[in-house]
């Protein structure tokens, strides 16, 4: 009679053990999942679209955030090249994409600030429809003219604009472009009259430029430089608050026109829901890399200027410049009825 109470009492005592174990492992399982999820990440090429051509400034300064990203993950990070509708067609991409960080955006005031006020459908919402990662960099842009002009900088081009009003042309790569934009401040803030030439990009504004058939353009400062520096362009002003280390000599356009300031500005987003435990990773490694000598060097030459921070900090920023470029694409809108 002992013996088998004895027995029942072990098998009991046994079970509950098992169950007591049971219950832990499924509570350690729970509070390590996200931790050992994160730790597998990135366990294959991430995929950074560039939604411009190859060749630009959002293209160049993708391909050093690629290269930086690469060795700091010991992952493969491709640059791809998705263009059209204002960039409109790459951004859609991302925004459609699945969030597991395996696809990110070099962003620009283009799809994520400026599309929504200048296209009138758009596929994908810039203020919803993506999670703020890192700011990469801001980029100055620069006013140039061709030799021919005879212009040497702000005072002679607003002395000109003044004398032949409506007669001066500016070419940009589209209506709602920073390079459009460049031109609607500097009509704003000087009360200059400037006739705009939209062209459907960037390369094709700086040829006719060149060739005379344009007086003047608004371009990234990092896109204009080989042109500057061949003789090809003429720099007027720059758009930052002081002179520029790769353009020395060149004044701010602000020393004349007060007020005048624009920068192009360049970031990584992802897919809204990208979890944040990667988000944050990412934002790290950018910041880390920013910092390193070499990259900084490499930002110099290019005339830009790292900036970085937190997903909050481009948050923020983000949408400052949406409400921002709102207000100035309405009053480009209400002189064009």
């Amino acid at each position: 009679m002992k013996s088998q109470f004895q027995s029942r009492h072990r098998k009991s005592g046994h079970a509950a053990l098992r169950g007591i174990a049971a219950a832990i492992a499924s509570c350690a399982a729970a509070l390590c999942a996200t931790p050992v999820a994160a730790q597998t990440w990135p366990a294959k090429p991430i995929q950074l679209i560039v939604p411009f051509g190859a060749g630009g400034t959002t293209d160049l300064l993708a391909r050093i955030v690629a290269d930086g990203l690469s060795k700091r993950l010991n992952q493969t990070v491709v640059v791809e090249n998705k263009p059209g509708a204002g960039a409109n067609i790459g951004a859609a991409e991302v925004a459609r994409a699945k969030p597991d960080g395996y696809t990110l955006m070099m962003g620009t005031p283009g799809p994520l600030a400026i599309n929504p006020y200048v296209y009138p459908q758009m596929s994908f919402d810039p203020a919803k429809d993506f999670a703020a990662v890192s700011y990469v960099a801001d980029v100055p842009n620069v006013i140039l003219t061709n030799p021919q002009s005879g212009l040497k900088n702000i005072e002679d081009l607003l002395k000109k604009a003044k004398a032949e009003p409506g007669l001066l042309n500016w070419g940009s790569p589209g209506v709602g472009s920073t390079g459009h934009i460049s031109l609607e401040l500097l009509k704003q803030l000087s009360g200059v009259d400037i006739a705009h030439v939209p062209y459907k990009g960037a390369a094709q504004a700086t040829t006719d430029l060149i060739a005379g058939h344009i007086t003047l353009s608004g371009d990234n400062v990092p896109t204009a430089l080989a042109n500057i520096r061949a003789g090809k362009v003429v720099p007027l002003g720059v758009a930052s608050e002081k002179e520029l280390e790769v353009l020395p000599g060149v004044k701010p356009v602000g020393d004349t026109v007060k007020g005048y300031l624009l920068n192009s500005w360049f970031v990584i987003v992802a897919p809204a829901g990208t979890p944040r435990d990667i988000v944050d990773r990412v934002s790290r490694e950018i910041d880390a890399f920013e910092k390193e000598p070499e990259t900084i060097e490499k930002f110099r030459a290019l005339g830009a200027i790292p900036v970085g921070g937190s997903p909050e900090h481009l948050a923020a920023h983000l949408k400052s410049e949406q409400k921002r470029f709102g207000e100035v694409l309405k009053n480009i809108k209400a002189e064009g009825k």
